[in-house]
């Protein structure tokens, strides 16, 4: 009994000194120009999101309750940065809210390390400039100018009043941010070339090669925790080729075994969750492979809402309804559109991918008019966004039916589909059940063969005026 008590004792005192406790601090500042009435802080993953009041005058204080120090972030309105926060150090900001990063400083406690942050990203800034001039040059004027960047901050760093420990750290989120941008080129060039660059073979080994269990740059560093999903995306593609029968769930495995942050190790398990999907045939053989790999909470509630979502969203279920705005007035559910099928695009006024996807929607809207088939799209725009909305529609002119769901990804329809990225492009038919979950968007290749294939009579295509 005695033996027992004693390993107890001692199994009791080591998990208690190595879980992490949390720490109160105060972060307090004036915001001069001020229109916001609340500051909003959160983390990287999100288990973090606090709201401090700011009141007639622009000065705010409140707690912060933080689990480990790191970078976080603060947000004011539609203004947001990062801030460095450490356990029993509170921390003061000044800020003109009409010059919101040239005017913020600090002070108090890390008023050195976060004075630091600002003058590196303002130094960043003003070198990449315009994002098109930055990126869309040949690969050989490419890369001497990143190195440029990563050197000038380099020096930077080196003036620094920040201690050695420090400074090793920043050295290498700089090193990071540089192979983000790095890593970047190609989708930057396609984005505005519409073509891909010519790269070599071996362009991606950096990231393919990086160091993927550094839990300390995973907390600081967001260029790092972007790249640990980059590292998963690359080495999964590779991998798989070499091997096809190997299965994804299988390669994560193996990958997370030599790893020894638990944080990292959540964040490669965690991309599995995408594999609840309604097309997965082992759906249920997947979840639960997946959740012996998941270790929070967090992560196993959202892998649970995913696999409920896929499981009521398969191909014949009935589909939620939905009640929302309609732009030409009153509101309009799912059920208005019985009889025929229903292709649904969700968006928003600030997503890119979005509005490029419009002119095709347009074309497939025009080309489809005399069909049994309704184009709806959904808005997801905040509340404060709702005047965009109302603007960017007839700007953009896209047609078919154009809703406001004013819940967003909150709104029960949307949590059904597990909607969170967008665009987002759904089937259902006329019966209200389910065609698919995972439309082809409106500029694919297969889109018109998809929704042809649904329809009772052959397309008939228009022709050109002659």
């Amino acid at each position: 009994m005695k033996i027992f008590l004693r390993v107890f004792t001692l199994v009791f005192f080591f998990i208690s000194c190595t879980k992490e406790k949390a720490s109160h601090i105060t972060f307090s500042g004036n915001i001069r120009n001020n229109t916001e009435n609340i500051l909003k802080v959160t983390n990287y993953n999100s288990t973090l999101s606090e709201e401090i009041a700011i009141d007639s005058s622009g000065n705010f204080s409140g707690p912060v309750v933080i689990q480990e120090d790191g970078y976080y972030f603060f947000q004011i309105g539609r203004s947001y940065t990062t801030v460095r926060f450490k356990k029993g150090r509170d921390v003061h900001v000044s800020i003109d809210a009409n010059d919101f990063y040239n005017s913020m400083n600090y002070s108090g406690d890390l008023k050195i390390e976060n004075n630091y942050n600002v003058a590196k990203s303002l130094r960043r800034a003003n070198l990449v400039g315009d994002p098109k001039e930055y990126f869309v040059v040949p690969l050989n004027e490419f890369l001497p100018k990143i190195e440029r960047t990563r050197d000038t901050l380099f020096s930077l760093l080196s003036k620094s009043e920040l201690k050695l420990k420090d400074r090793e750290l920043e050295r290498k989120i700089i090193e990071y941010e540089y192979l983000q941008t790095y890593n970047n080129y190609q989708k930057f060039y396609n984005y505005h070339k519409k073509i891909d660059p010519t790269l070599p073979d071996d362009y991606y080994d950096p990231i393919l090669n990086m160091d993927t269990d550094d839990d300390e740059i995973f907390r600081y560093c967001r260029a790092y925790r972007n790249l640990i999903i980059e590292n998963f995306r690359l080495s999964s593609k590779r991998d798989l080729a070499k091997d096809p029968d190997l299965k994804i769930i299988d390669f994560v495995k193996n990958k997370i075994s030599n790893i020894n942050s638990l944080d990292i190790r959540e964040q490669f398990a965690s991309m599995l969750i995408r594999q609840m999907n309604e097309d997965n045939p082992n759906l249920d053989d997947d979840y639960g492979k997946i959740m012996g790999l998941l270790t929070t909470d967090r992560m196993k509630d959202k892998l649970t809402l995913r696999y409920n979502s896929a499981k009521s969203t398969k191909t014949g279920f009935a589909s939620v309804d939905f009640n929302y705005e309609n732009f030409d007035g009153g509101m309009t559910s799912l059920q208005d559109f019985r009889g025929k099928l229903l292709y649904i695009d969700v968006w928003a006024t600030w997503c890119g991918p979005c509005i490029k996807e419009m002119p095709a929607l347009k074309e497939l809207i025009e080309e489809y008019a005399e069909r049994d088939i309704d184009f709806v799209s959904i808005s997801i725009d905040s509340k404060n966004d709702y005047d965009k909305w109302r603007k960017m529609v007839p700007e953009k002119n896209v047609g078919g039916i154009q809703l406001y769901d004013a819940d967003g990804l909150n709104s029960e329809f949307m949590k059904a589909f597990s909607v969170g990225l967008i665009p987002r492009f759904m089937m259902i038919d006329g019966e209200g059940k389910i065609i698919t979950a995972q439309a082809p968007r409106p500029s694919s290749d297969d889109v018109r063969k998809f929704i042809d294939g649904h329809l009772e009579k052959p397309r008939v295509m228009k022709l050109p005026n002659i």
